[in-house]
């Protein structure tokens, strides 16, 4: 199949790019002396797990449990759900995986850790407990001077197994210069530092610091401390890594092709790809791939609207052009697959198999 040939819209994955944007993360990772587990709910495929599995990673990070279910079927073995699971039937579900998968569960709660706990000794599995820690991100988490006590009650439950800490640094993404990144991502590690240090005062070893957003693993993957980083991104990326400093528009692997459903006026046109095609968690527009002067400015639910100056006035009806997000991993999940692209031929068709999996 060609380029040409797909229908619109849709989710075009250029399969060199990707290639080297894995090569180039498990590249610095292993320069870096620490272990690489991508986050996979970027692009919710067990076959593109397989080839950054195959390029040295270590296993991979979800966020749901439907997800590490989809993924444990089709053969990804060691996952960390880098989430709090706190409804017991879903740590039930967790514990049934776990029988056949190596798993790990973040924790920030006493009484989740006692019911986790319950569920695995009931089912007779194992799960690796990683003590979440809120180093900037201010979501979920607990502060660095509380982590051991979690710590110390995860390793006297029977069936979990205490393997560390993880935190999670994503507010460093939304800084726009280097000078902040770096502050940013140095407290960051200077709170789960803090985190380690009062956990190994009460005799308990921490084997895991993990830790890593799709911009501060750049940095903090050269920390002494931090063992693992969990980036997602970094096998496609999006036009704000490319504003952030850490991907090139050469790095650019996912697009969305669309066609020209509409041009009312010389300066206007209308694509057939709207806000059920693309996604806008970031409140940013998503930019013209490869036609200078075409600006989206507005969506409808299967309406792009694209402002036109000079070259891209002469767009017409039924052209076709491509579209990079702001946020990819949000796209992504409005879709069912992704045409893995050489050239212009259509090498491989990549099932999203865990899209919509919220649960």
């Amino acid at each position: 199949m060609h380029l040409d040939d797909l229908d619109t819209p849709s989710l075009v994955l250029d399969m060199d790019r990707m290639e080297r944007n894995i090569r180039r993360m498990a590249d610095f990772t292993k320069e870096c002396g620490v272990e690489l587990r991508p986050h996979v709910k970027t692009h919710k495929s067990p076959d593109i797990a397989k080839i950054q599995l195959a390029a040295g990673s270590k296993g991979v990070c979800l966020q749901k449990v439907s997800e590490v279910e989809v993924f444990a079927a089709n053969g990804i073995r060691d996952i960390f759900l880098t989430n709090e699971v706190v409804v017991p039937s879903k740590i039930e579900r967790l514990a049934r995986v776990a029988e056949k998968t190596h798993v790990g569960v973040a924790v920030d709660n006493l009484d989740v850790i006692k019911e986790t706990g319950k569920a695995f000794r009931e089912v007779g599995s194992e799960v690796d407990v990683y003590v979440d820690v809120d180093i900037g991100m201010h979501r979920c988490g607990v502060q660095p001077q509380e982590a051991a006590a979690l710590a110390a009650q995860v390793s006297k439950e029977k069936n979990l197994v205490f393997k560390g800490l993880m935190g999670y640094e994503g507010n460093v993404n939304g800084k726009k210069t280097k000078k902040e990144q770096i502050a940013a991502s140095k407290e960051a590690t200077d709170g789960i530092v803090a985190a380690k240090k009062a956990i190994k005062k009460k005799g308990i070893a921490v084997d895991v610091v993990s830790v890593g957003s799709s911009v501060s693993t750049w940095i903090n993957a050269k920390h002494e401390d931090v063992t693992e980083v969990q980036p997602g991104m970094y096998a496609f990326n999006d036009h704000v890594l490319v504003e952030r400093g850490v991907a090139k528009w050469s790095d650019l692997a996912l697009t969305l092709v669309a066609t020209v459903m509409s041009k009312p006026a010389e300066d206007r046109a209308v694509v057939d790809a709207g806000s059920k095609s693309f996604n806008f968690d970031t409140g940013l527009f998503p930019k013209a791939f490869e036609v200078e002067g075409a600006t989206m400015e507005h969506f409808s639910e299967e309406h792009g609207w694209l402002h036109l100056t000079g070259a891209a006035k002469k767009l017409k009806v039924g052209d076709r052009m491509r579209f990079v997000p702001a946020h990819v991993c949000t796209m992504v999940n409005q879709h069912e697959e992704m045409y893995g692209i050489r050239g212009d031929r259509v090498e491989k068709v990549f099932p999203i198999l865990a899209r919509g999996k919220v649960r």
